[in-house]
């Protein structure tokens, strides 16, 4: 009895997270969908994606933006993480965990709101363009890149690799690019592939700070709900795909993560 109720929980929990997310993709390859079951397959709505000017501009943005937040992401968090690695005091485990939470615990409209006053006056003024996109977007997704390479160097003897490549004559700089980051390149590519991830899916706060000129994928989404409902449908599954391919690169470089963390114990 209690190993049924287990399998009817589980299949309930699977077609709660799976069936909403499979209704734009089976629409998007749909000609029409007004009963129980779609008829006909086309890819006529995903053609709309590239060759309508609004959408392919909004998907070039978005990709501009997701890999500006990444690099940006990535020249703040390795640094920081190695810095904050090394600091073994009360003040430095307070500092990590306070540079992990901070942008999480704030709503995105409040987020939002900060980065408008803070970007809409000379010489900072740089609200409604891309650059400010993509400081909004490195910034909600820093806590994820932070995290991650934070994780890496924990799993790594970082302190008696840099002293053994300081021995044999390495500067910073060439201990960084040859011993280091090549050890905590996967929880890197962990955080990057989470920053990508969450850039390219981001609405609330791109709302409130993007301009005419600086329309991502998701804003034109919801135009195209209310002007073509499958076009509509074509975005959301390319964003889930997207979101797909991430999970997967995220699951395979957690796995490989783990597995050299054990083998470094």
């Amino acid at each position: 009895m209690r190993g049924w109720i287990q399998r009817v929980l589980f299949v309930f929990l699977v077609l709660f997270i799976v069936v909403p997310l499979l209704m734009p993709i089976i629409f998007s390859f749909s000609e029409v969908w007004m009963g129980i079951l779609p008829r006909g397959f086309t890819l006529r709505w995903y053609e709309a994606i590239i060759k309508r000017p609004k959408n392919y501009s909004a998907l070039m943005v978005s990709l501009t933006v997701a890999f500006g937040a990444v690099a940006l992401d990535s020249i703040i968090s390795i640094p920081a993480a190695y810095a904050l690695n090394r600091l073994e005091t009360k003040g430095g485990r307070l500092l990590r965990n306070f540079s992990q939470i901070l942008p999480l615990i704030f709503p995105p409209v409040i987020v939002g709101t900060a980065l408008v006053q803070a970007f809409s006056r000379p010489p900072l003024a740089l609200t409604g363009s891309v650059f400010m996109v993509i400081i909004a977007h490195a910034l909600i997704g820093f806590p994820f890149m932070f995290r991650n390479t934070l994780a890496s160097f924990q799993t790594i003897d970082e302190r008696t690799l840099s002293e053994a490549a300081a021995s044999l004559g390495a500067n910073l700089w060439q201990r960084l690019r040859y011993v280091i980051i090549p050890n905590v390149l996967p929880g890197i590519m962990v955080g990057a592939l989470l920053v990508f991830a969450i850039s390219i899916g981001e609405f609330e706060v791109t709302s409130m700070v993007a301009g005419f000129t600086a329309q991502t994928l998701p804003l034109q989404l919801f135009q195209q709900i209310r002007n073509d409902m499958r076009v509509a449908s074509a975005i959301s599954a390319f964003l889930v795909y997207v979101s797909i391919l991430a999970f997967l690169a995220m699951t395979y470089l957690g796995g490989r993560l783990y597995g050299e963390a054990r083998e470094n114990r």
